[in-house]
């Protein structure tokens, strides 16, 4: 009685050569995922593409926009300190009218540069101790584990700082310029020269904040380191609201203080950056 053999199946054509290379052979265990893997990796295991992102690749526009929401949040919780500007700006410049005789053509003169003089008081009473809040509470060290350069990070900070004194300073600068009699002319150049006057100096007084950040007596450090460096700012402001005042073009002046401008943008965050790090690290 002779026996039947059984045919095999046939492995349809249709499969891959992978599952037809293991047709006839028991079936084999996959192996497993060394528990030594993060994670992150063992939850990617079997899919077809790997979603571990490090740190360093992360966007940096989501931290840039929760730190200039937190600056803003911060400045709105406190609108004393807002205030605070306006009021000590108007004061600085009003002394000097009361202690001067009744001579309009004494006050245009020197007008320009009082007004600036306070500028400067008024900005260093904004940004003397910028960061030795941010040093204590550990709000500079998530800078570091941010993932985001540090220069991008001060230049977010520069910049939210930056109208934070100017809009009260500006809105009460017309005001304090009719004590000076000053004319409608002088007052717009006033305007904008203030537009790009405080943001030098603010960007000067963050980057002094942050060398002094951690350090004693740094406030008055930052004063000192901010001072010297303010006096182009000042001479070529005030020059160029005296030029407007006398009829004369100010076109030089201001070239001369945007140039100063780029020239600040450019060093200034990325030597603050270098700042924070070190106050961080020491």
């Amino acid at each position: 009685m002779g026996c039947v053999r059984e045919r095999r199946p046939a492995v349809p054509k249709a499969l891959s050569p992978a599952v037809r290379s293991t047709e006839g052979k028991p079936n084999e265990r996959r192996p497993a995922v060394p528990k030594a893997l993060s994670p992150a990796v063992r939850s990617t295991e079997g899919s077809p593409v790997s979603n571990v992102v490090s740190a360093a690749e992360r966007p940096w526009w989501p931290a840039v926009r929760g730190m200039a929401v937190r600056e803003w949040l911060a400045a709105w919780q406190r609108p004393g300190d807002l205030a605070l500007y306006a009021v000590f700006f108007l004061i600085v410049s009003s002394l000097f009218p009361l202690s001067l005789e009744a001579n309009p053509a004494l006050l245009r003169q020197i007008g320009p540069g009082v007004l600036w003089v306070s500028v400067i008081l008024s900005v260093l009473l904004a940004t003397a101790r910028l960061f030795q809040d941010d040093l204590h509470s550990g709000w500079l060290d998530q800078w570091l584990l941010s993932g985001v350069p540090l220069a991008l990070l001060m230049a977010t900070r520069m910049a939210v700082q930056w109208v934070l004194v100017l809009c009260p300073v500006a809105l009460v600068a017309p005001v304090v310029a009719v004590q000076f009699n000053l004319g409608g002319a002088a007052i717009v150049m006033l305007i904008q020269t203030l537009v790009l006057g405080t943001a030098v100096l603010v960007m000067l007084s963050c980057v002094a904040a942050a060398l002094s950040a951690g350090t004693r007596g740094g406030t008055m450090l930052a004063v000192l380191l901010v001072l010297p460096l303010s006096v182009p700012t000042l001479v070529f402001s005030s020059l160029a609201v005296q030029a407007v005042e006398r009829g004369t073009p100010a076109d030089a002046e201001l070239a001369l203080l945007g140039a100063i401008c780029l020239f600040s943008g450019i060093v200034c965050p990325w030597v603050g950056g270098l700042a924070i790090g070190a106050a961080v690290d020491g």
